[in-house]
């Protein structure tokens, strides 16, 4: 029986823990250089204005652990200095006079909420929640703090008679470590099984003391918790009721910060999220869904307290709020907004365009949506001033990790160009060859324009490389012009990087990301081939050596591609769907999808989902693959790649699996740092010996 590809060498781990020389010239991007670049986000402006307080994450590789800290920098962009030294510390939220900044630390065993003086001093712990606390929130008096708590149900009594058994049950074997449930929401990604633990919301003073709890320990969890301006009142989201099979029920709450029974606010449509309180704290502008379809954007409505007097703001389908472009270097799905100024006249957002993000200032009143800032990169999060003058915001680009940027409003509207605050990668990105993409576009079969990059190998002038289409996950997210360190080291080591927003990918509009919606194979392989062709005819391109890869959707289709063409000669897949049946009823967020805009159930829809599994036409693949797999992960479990693998080797297909212990389907963004380094290693010694 083939063994499983558990490490990379000696060598490699050897090469870890040195580092070299510094280089007279710039050198080719490495998969060591991980620990090398100062990831950037949580930009959180102060109240007036004058500083953002952000994040830090390193790598430390010999440690194989993150070392994340918080920073300060005057919107002058003078004054950057790291605030903290905790090495867990994230979240930073300002208090009203700017002179605290509370803050969550993983500094013991479970993390904490913590508060440090701007100007200096040692940071001062608050909390002592037996779980861990997380999301820290002051009040707009400053005196009291809004947190979140995790809590764990009282296991039952073992089911057993000891006296019948003949024996007695020591303290540990007297309690059950069985496991049941009747909720579909059991376990997530990252966390392994959930549905005995809940997120409660508790209220303390500033100082940390008279500590109450305001929503009671019950099956059901709070979260997006935020204090009304008069500090009267707390808003958040919970689903205090079965799960339905759809999966996107949600509800929200009201409680007073004293305690008291919970207030559902009697909104229109199923699914509602990130609540914010209009300034007169009479009403919240609340996202909605209404429907279960798999393509769906959220729409924006605006409702009285009660629920009463909702309208719409923002029409579903027509905004992609958040951050959808795909990078190694931060976790998915990160966004901001509503960020309401202080007359309730509009507010600001982020949003996916075509291959980048932007801010966006929407009218309350008519809906309209205008850009803010036009740099054509990634903003991955954002936070406004109370005087609604100024927006902080973390961005990058294509050859430049994530940085503190400032855009200054006026009415609303943008005063003068954004500012960049910081450049804490300015010596590395000197220290490497990063390589622009060329963007390019072509029109598929069905006459839409598919929007492309084509990165260049790092190889003299003149020489034509081997070439890898690189496909993106989701579906519904994108590629575009954001740092991702694997395409640089993969340019680094000799390839041309193809990468492509087909059908299905969000920033194009809702009618572009639903044609894949009911067919998930055949689009896409369409229009990335489409892209194929156009660079096939490039001068430094050499066709007869092609490589494909791709993780989670992508890793789809790269089984997808490499089972309807033999024109690649080796591929990568990772965290897999190959059998849609399977996956969609074993993943963490599987659930109904609508019959009418998408795949339906899989037992009143056996064929499409059999008819869309690449698996099952695995009979014609003939490439190489390299198939990689975390054994924890929960979003597409092991079982997929399990079942493609072992039906490979018994049709003898060339095939290689790699299973990662500990990691979950994140591996790439945020696993451990050795098995992240691991992992690049892996994939670009795959390629060298396939298109050697």
């Amino acid at each position: 029986m083939t063994s499983f590809v558990r490490a990379a060498g000696a060598a490699v781990l050897a090469a870890l823990f040195v580092l070299p020389a510094v280089a007279s010239a710039p050198r080719a991007t490495t998969p060591e250089d991980l620990t090398r670049i100062a990831y950037v986000g949580g930009a959180t402006i102060a109240h007036h204005g004058d500083r953002v307080a952000f994040v830090v994450t390193r790598l430390d590789a010999a440690q194989n652990r993150y070392r994340r800290n918080l920073w300060i920098v005057r919107s002058d962009g003078t004054g950057l200095r790291q605030l903290t030294t905790g090495d867990g510390d994230g979240d930073p939220q300002w208090s009203p006079d700017d002179r605290t900044i509370a803050f969550t630390g993983s500094r013991l065993a479970t993390a904490q909420i913590y508060t440090i003086l701007v100007d200096g001093g040692e940071a001062h712990r608050l909390t002592d929640e037996e779980k861990g606390a997380s999301s820290p929130r002051w009040s707009h008096d400053g005196t009291r703090i809004l947190y979140g708590a995790t809590f764990t149900d009282r296991p039952p009594k073992t089911r057993l008679d000891p006296a019948a058994a003949g024996g007695t049950l020591d303290a540990k074997q007297a309690t059950s470590d069985v496991r049941i449930t009747d909720r579909l929401d059991f376990e997530e990604n990252g966390e392994g099984e959930t549905f005995g633990s809940h997120t409660h919301l508790l209220v303390m003073r500033a100082d940390g003391s008279g500590r109450r709890q305001l929503t009671p320990r019950s099956p059901w969890s709070e979260k997006q918790a935020a204090w009304s301006y008069d500090d009267r009142s707390i808003a958040f989201v919970s689903l205090r009721r079965p799960v339905d099979p759809d999966r996107i029920d949600a509800d929200v709450y009201t409680v007073s910060p004293n305690g008291g029974p919970l207030q559902r606010v009697r909104l229109r449509f199923r699914g509602n999220a990130t609540p914010a309180w209009t300034h007169d704290s009479r009403a919240l502008l609340v996202g909605v869904v209404s429907s279960n379809d798999p393509s769906g954007l959220p729409g924006v409505d605006r409702a009285e307290r009660d629920g009463s007097g909702e309208r719409r703001i923002v029409p579903e389908n027509t905004v992609a709020f958040g951050d959808a472009l795909l990078s190694d270097t931060k976790e998915g799905g990160a966004g901001c907004g509503p960020l309401l100024e202080p007359h309730d006249r509009w507010f600001v957002s982020d949003a996916s365009l075509p291959g980048g993000t932007a801010l966006q200032r929407i009218d309350v009143q008519t809906g309209r949506v205008e850009p803010l800032t036009a740099r054509g990169d990634e903003i991955a999060d954002c936070s406004m001033n109370d005087a609604g003058t100024r927006v902080a915001y973390t961005a990058s680009d294509a050859v430049t990790p994530g940085d503190v940027w400032v855009q200054d409003l006026s009415a609303g509207r943008a005063r003068g160009t954004p500012r960049r605050l910081t450049r804490m990668n300015a010596a590395y990105a000197a220290s490497v060859r990063l390589v622009q993409p060329q963007p390019f576009a072509v029109r598929d079969d069905a006459g839409l324009l598919v929007h492309a990059w084509f990165l260049p190998a790092d190889v003299p002038r003149g020489t034509r490389a081997p070439t890898l289409l690189e496909i993106h996950g989701g579906p519904t997210a994108e590629f575009g012009n954001a740092f991702f360190h694997e395409m640089q080291m993969l340019a680094g080591r000799g390839y041309n990087v193809v990468f492509a927003n087909p059908r299905g990918s969000v920033g194009y509009g809702y009618a572009f990301t639903a044609a894949l919606a009911k067919n998930w194979g055949d689009p896409m392989f369409r229009d990335e081939m489409a892209v194929l062709d156009a660079v096939a005819k490039r001068p430094d391109v050499d066709p007869q050596r092609l490589g494909v890869l791709g993780g989670s959707y992508g890793g789809y289709a790269t089984l997808w591609v490499i089972a309807h063409t033999h024109r690649f000669k080796a591929a990568v897949a990772e965290r897999v769907v190959s059998n849609m049946t399977s996956s969609f009823l074993s993943c963490d967020e599987c659930s109904n999808t609508s019959a009418t805009l998408g795949f339906g159930n899989a037992w009143s829809n056996q064929a499409d989902y059999w008819r869309q599994s690449p698996i099952r036409t695995i009979g014609f693949v003939r490439t190489p693959l390299l198939l990689l797999h975390s054994d924890a992960d929960t979003r597409t479990p092991l079982v997929d790649s399990d079942q493609w693998f072992t039906l490979a080797k018994a049709l003898n297909e060339p095939i290689t699996y790699v299973q990662v212990p500990r990691e979950n389907h994140d591996l790439n963004r945020t696993g451990e740092p050795i098995h992240r380094i691991e992992r690049l290693h892996l994939i670009a010694d795959w390629f060298a010996k396939e298109l050697r």
